[in-house]
């Protein structure tokens, strides 16, 4: 345990302390931030105001009006004092729209241009208040007829409670799902780069002459591992205060669930993975060779990012839930089904045990191959030559 706190200890420092490290984290955190209050504003922007007066009996439309704001527009009642002080209010912009005169005929005054929305709302009111006029005219008890009116309703019935949150789930679904496809990827290949790194320079054999392979094998992935970890913790926790902030997302549990469920994952996905990886650099001792041998890896990973939006479109397939349970692609289709709303717990549980076994039969699988071939330098090791111990 002391060989392995000191080997993950190393690997930490040596690349937390790094200055592209630094400015990579920083960038992210400044773009994840910048992109939720972009979002913030976009979605702000696409609810309008609009700013009613009303001068002397015309008030009697005011609060009507007022009742029919939702769906994306607010409408706003003040009263004018006069018409001239009004349309002034109007031309200077602090009033959209002047309403004056008869409440059944009222005169209706605005800059340029009439929202129409807003224009078919004054005319639902007025025709209202004519309706009301006509009712009284008549001896017929106004009143009476709106308390019957008000009283009218639905049952409203909900088939999918979940459909006014799924377009949010999908986008931090797809934000998960993309961020451990490029974290994977990218800390799987820095154990990769490490391992070629110390066996071309031939720290390794210096390395190995205190401590076994394993040791050195799994405290590099792990110091490796909490390095990116510290910063998808970073970048979940400003994503979080960003969202409660802004209100980008109206559902705070969706961004709760993906962030814990995203580190939960990344864990998981990074230690079955950068055990691969660090295989895979173990068979070459150039960096131009690394590719080669870290392409299959590179096409799994890949391919569980595309095939999460199959999965998402047919969250009824027995197909895509499979595929969410094994290991090789869990890592981002499970986390991705949770931002989403689409995994039940079994599910989750189930996924995370086959993760658990996986890693532990890739650690045993890793370890041979690495031990195998670490200290041969020169062309490249054959994978069935690495799995044998022959030379």
């Amino acid at each position: 345990m002391r060989n392995f706190y000191l080997i993950a200890r190393r690997e930490f420092l040596t690349r937390v302390r790094t200055r592209v490290y630094l400015i990579v984290t920083a960038v992210l955190v400044v773009a994840i931030a910048g992109f939720i209050v972009l979002l913030a504003v976009v979605n702000n922007r696409s609810a309008t105001t609009v700013q009613v007066g009303f001068v002397g009996a015309s008030q009697a439309l005011a609060k009507p009006l007022a009742a029919f704001s939702g769906g994306g527009l607010t409408i706003q009642t003040q009263t004018v004092q006069s018409v001239r002080s009004g349309e002034e209010q109007v031309r200077s912009g602090s009033l959209d729209v002047l309403v004056s005169g008869d409440p059944a005929a009222p005169v209706v005054e605005y800059k340029s241009q009439l929202d129409s929305t807003v224009a078919t709302d004054l005319t639902s009111v007025v025709q209202d208040m004519v309706f009301r006029q006509a009712l009284a005219g008549s001896g017929v008890d106004p009143a009476g007829i709106e308390a019957q009116v008000a009283a009218a309703g639905f049952h409203g019935v909900t088939l999918d409670p979940n459909a006014a949150q799924q377009s949010q789930r999908m986008v931090v679904g797809i934000f998960v799902a993309a961020l451990l496809y490029v974290a994977l990827a990218g800390y799987g290949s820095f154990v990769a780069n490490g391992v070629v790194e110390e066996k071309a320079n031939r720290i390794v054999e210096i390395l190995l002459s205190t401590v076994r392979p394993r040791e050195l094998l799994f405290g590099k992935v792990v110091g490796i591992g909490l390095v990116g970890f510290i910063q998808l913790v970073l970048l979940g926790a400003v994503a979080l205060v960003a969202v409660m902030k802004t209100q980008a997302i109206t559902v705070p549990a969706v961004g709760v669930t993906a962030v814990l469920g995203g580190l939960l994952w990344f864990v998981l996905g990074f230690l079955f993975y950068a055990l691969l990886y660090a295989a895979g650099g173990s068979l070459v001792s150039r960096q131009e060779d690394i590719g080669a041998v870290t392409a299959p890896i590179q096409v799994v990973i890949l391919g569980s990012y595309l095939a999460f939006f199959w999965v998402v479109a047919n969250p009824a397939n027995p197909i895509g839930t499979v595929l969410s349970v094994l290991p090789p692609f869990a890592p981002v289709l499970m986390p991705a089904r949770m931002a989403t709303g689409d995994a039940q717990a079994w599910q989750v549980v189930l996924a995370v045990a086959l993760m658990l076994g996986g890693i532990v039969g890739m650690n045993a699988l890793a370890a041979r191959i690495y031990s195998n071939s670490v200290l041969r330098v020169g062309s490249r090791v054959r994978l069935a030559d690495a799995w044998r111990g022959r030379t």
